[in-house]
């Protein structure tokens, strides 16, 4: 993953607005109670990484997050928040209340991950690194949003606009957004939208403004099924798969803009004895760029249709048939780099003396956001980590781990206003 530093160069390309946005946060960042915040943040990181265990060992597989969500309510009410729920989507909300002067803004984090409820949690520590499925993506983001709702608490923090704390359903593998969207549906007044997800592995934490849009596909390959011996010379729904797959595999795609297609699932047939009547294949397509994602998506087609018309010709038949279905679809969205949430997260790196880092392009629930024009980003929860969506591999490590929720803080902070000082930045 390539990552851009941004230091002066912003402040270059933009002076004025630039050493603005950094003089505000300054100002916020040296207030007492701020200060005492940020200390806590770092003082309490051996609690987040406790809490962070915790919320880990409970299975939270899409569309099951139940469980999750009710523990995490009432770590939400434990750490202060107000107006404390689940909502109808299964979302878990709280708020930091305002003065009612200012924008509200999120910060959200979700409760999937990629994992079946049977999978086994156990942490296993190596080489300074804890493995464990989900703790990377998302149970640290989810910990490190309660040290900032906590910090925000008790250093009684006023500020202008609400901090809504979001921890959100079906963000992984077939959730489709399904949390984010319900939210946006429900809450019309939401002026900016900060995601935690894991820090991809590197020193650092990068801010992603741009997101990857995906569509996702279920494809259903019909065939007449029959005795793989009395029913020989029938065409094989499975035989039909292995065409459209290699035709798919075929696929060339650009290396800038992104794009990228992968077939993840592959389900059918009976039994060893039996022709195939059956078989799916579920498929996911990703750019950053929407043309260029609906034109990978349109050669997916083709390769589909070439592999079910090569497959009935080799047989001397048109018994196979291919059904393909639409089942997610997450919009591509990008921020531009002078965007005021943007300049805000970078400026408030700056400002705690680090990198200032914006990273490449991922799909998360900031995409929604940006889709209808609402200005969202993605931060990190803190720590490295890796190995994601691989049940033996996935990986937290604590390195500097307490810089990650500091830095969100401070970006709401700046979005949502500080009583007493510069207006808010959000708007």
């Amino acid at each position: 993953m390539k990552h851009l530093l941004l230091s002066l160069a912003i402040a270059a390309a933009l002076p004025a607005q630039a050493l603005a946005q950094e003089q505000a946060l300054a100002r916020i960042a040296a207030q007492p109670a701020v200060k005492q915040a940020l200390a806590y943040i770092e003082q309490s990181e051996p609690a987040t990484q406790k809490a962070m265990l915790a919320i880990n060992a409970i299975p939270a597989p899409t569309f099951a997050e139940a469980a999750r969500a009710r523990d995490y309510e009432q770590r939400m009410k434990a750490a202060g928040l107000a107006d404390v729920h689940i909502d109808e989507a299964g979302n878990v909300l709280g708020t930091h209340r305002g003065s009612g002067k200012g924008p509200t803004v999120v910060l959200a984090a979700h409760l999937d991950t990629v994992y079946p409820a049977s999978t086994d949690l156990t942490v296993r520590e190596k080489d300074g690194r804890l493995y464990a499925p989900g703790i990377a993506d998302n149970g640290r983001s989810l910990a490190a949003m309660l040290a900032v709702a906590q910090a925000l608490h008790d250093a009684r923090i006023q500020t202008e606009g609400d901090v809504l704390f979001v921890a959100n359903v079906g963000e992984e593998g077939l959730g489709d957004l399904k949390g984010v969207k319900h939210l946006f549906k429900q809450r019309k007044d939401i002026k900016a939208f900060v995601g935690l997800e894991p820090a991809l592995g590197v020193d650092g934490d990068p801010v992603t403004y741009m997101g990857a849009g995906s569509r996702r596909f279920k494809v259903t390959l019909h065939g007449p099924g029959g005795h793989s011996y009395e029913g020989f010379g029938l065409p094989s729904a499975i035989h039909a798969a292995g065409r459209v797959i290699a035709h798919i595999d075929d696929v060339r795609v650009p290396a800038q803009p992104k794009v990228t297609f992968n077939v993840g699932v592959v389900q059918g047939g009976q039994s060893v004895n039996s022709i195939a009547a059956e078989t799916s294949l579920l498929i996911d397509i990703r750019s950053a760029d929407a043309a260029l994602l609906a034109r990978v998506e349109q050669q997916i087609k083709d390769a589909i249709q070439r592999g079910v018309s090569e497959t009935n010709q080799r047989w001397n038949s048109q018994a196979i048939s291919a059904e393909v279905t639409l089942i997610g679809d997450r919009p591509a969205g990008q921020m531009p780099t002078d965007a005021v949430i943007v300049k805000t997260a970078l400026a408030a790196a700056k400002v705690l003396g680090r990198p200032a880092l914006l990273d490449a392009a991922h799909s998360t629930d900031a995409n929604l956001p940006m889709s209808l024009g609402i200005p969202a980003i993605t931060m990190s929860g803190g720590g490295a980590s890796g190995g994601y969506h691989a049940e033996k591999l996935e990986w937290w490590s604590a390195r500097n781990a307490y810089t990650g929720p500091q830095n969100a803080m401070l970006t709401i902070l700046g979005l949502v206003g500080v009583r007493g000082l510069d207006a808010p930045l959000a708007r």
